[in-house]
């Protein structure tokens, strides 16, 4: 509620659903949101609705007595807009969630949002999975995975998720391919990017060890589906940093890159700030063309927005929120593609590169960690597919 007052009094709803008087609001995950425009409330309070507790959100800034202390709400839900995509037809969530929050089925998450939301980014509008769906299933090339969004060109965004289905925060070694360092060395601000090259901070004259180990994959067991796979839309690993003094992101100078702040801000950005950051293969229309295959790492943008609540991360002072069975948790900590920083982190000795890795939330890990590899690579706009998106009818690519 916001807004004093001496005495609101009570407050009475009326819930219309689809137009049709209910005697309680829908249940929160129903498709269902807040009609603003047709809810009213007497007495100058007006309504909103807050997704995350899913319960009545009043501001009485406004409020007066005039009608009596008492105020009757009138509250209209309507069903979700739908956007067409390569999956089909899917329902969307209006609003923007809170992303301070963490959003899965577990009591431990402050949200139980679940289902796809819209993002509109410099390039048109994503849509995103959030929380712990069970609609986002996909087999393609021998291989399950998880869709993480439709991209902005409309080729659809996943990340590899086993031999197998598995449920919503299972801990399981088949959830992964193997594990990988990030990079030979933690000792340079150069060695968080996938490409690099020393004494540059934003070089791309040698690749990554995690990048290597993510080829490997590609050439082994997708190269030979690679009509199917979209070279456009790229992979952000982006190097942008916050500090403006001279050497910035070489060396051992002390360096934030832009990504440390939107995790601890809860404020993901889906654009990628840089040319020389956006990974594309040589055939591609934008980025860096720098890439052997189409194929790279989530971010931590991603990772915000599919359920992970951001805030402080770095070693004892981290406030986390945890996502134990978001659909992105394996048991395990993988490996992002975003950049931490070059630095000294809290609560341990030593200075290092460092990039995001996930577990059941987002922390900050030294380049040279072992972690698990979760390649992550985009469909084509235009494949066919059939099924629904659940274990039982998982979305197909028709080859």
């Amino acid at each position: 509620m916001e807004g004093t007052i001496q005495n609101p009094g009570d407050i009475y709803f009326s819930y219309y659903i689809d137009g049709v008087a209910s005697q309680n609001a829908p249940l929160q995950n129903t498709e269902y949101t807040l009609d603003t425009n047709a809810s009213n409330c007497t007495n100058g309070v007006i309504p909103s609705w807050n997704h995350s507790t899913w319960e009545f959100q009043g501001n009485y800034s406004n409020y007066n007595s005039s009608d009596g202390s008492s105020v009757k709400c009138n509250l209209y839900f309507i069903k979700n807009q739908t956007a067409s995509t390569a999956l089909g037809e899917l329902s969307v969530y209006p609003y923007t969630p809170d992303f301070t929050k963490s959003a899965c089925d577990d009591a431990r998450c402050e949200s139980h949002e679940k289902g796809i939301y819209a993002m509109t980014t410099d390039t048109g509008t994503t849509y995103y999975y959030r929380g712990s769906v069970e609609n986002n299933y996909l087999q393609f090339a021998g291989y399950w995975w998880r869709v993480i969004r439709i991209n902005e060109n409309g080729s659809i965004r996943i990340i590899y998720d086993g031999t197998t289905s598995h449920p919503n925060g299972e801990s399981s070694t088949d959830r992964y391919y193997g594990t990988s360092q990030f990079n030979t060395s933690n000792a340079s601000n150069e060695y968080v990017g996938y490409m690099y090259t020393l004494d540059d901070a934003d070089g791309l004259s040698t690749s990554s060890v995690i990048k290597q180990a993510n080829d490997s994959f590609y050439e082994t067991h997708l190269k030979d589906y690679a009509d199917y796979i979209d070279t456009e839309s790229g992979f952000c690993g982006d190097r942008s940093t916050l500090n403006l003094q001279s050497g910035v992101g070489t060396g051992t100078v002390t360096t934030y890159n832009k990504g440390y702040l939107r995790t601890v801000t809860s404020s993901p950005d889906l654009n990628c700030e840089n040319t020389n950051d956006l990974y594309t293969v040589s055939d591609s229309s934008k980025g860096n063309k720098a890439l052997t295959y189409p194929i790279g790492l989530i971010t931590v943008d991603e990772v915000i927005i599919a359920g992970y609540g951001g805030g402080v991360f770095d070693g004892g002072y981290s406030q986390q929120k945890i996502a134990p069975n978001t659909y992105l948790t394996i048991g395990n900590s993988f490996w992002t593609m975003t950049p931490a920083g070059g630095y000294n982190t809290f609560g341990f000795s030593g200075w290092y590169s460092l990039v995001f890795f996930i577990s059941t939330s987002i922390d900050d890990g030294n380049t040279t960690g072992s972690r698990a590899l979760r390649p992550t690579i985009n469909l084509k706009a235009d494949v066919t597919i059939t099924g629904d998106g659940t274990t039982e009818s998982p979305y197909k690519v028709v080859e």
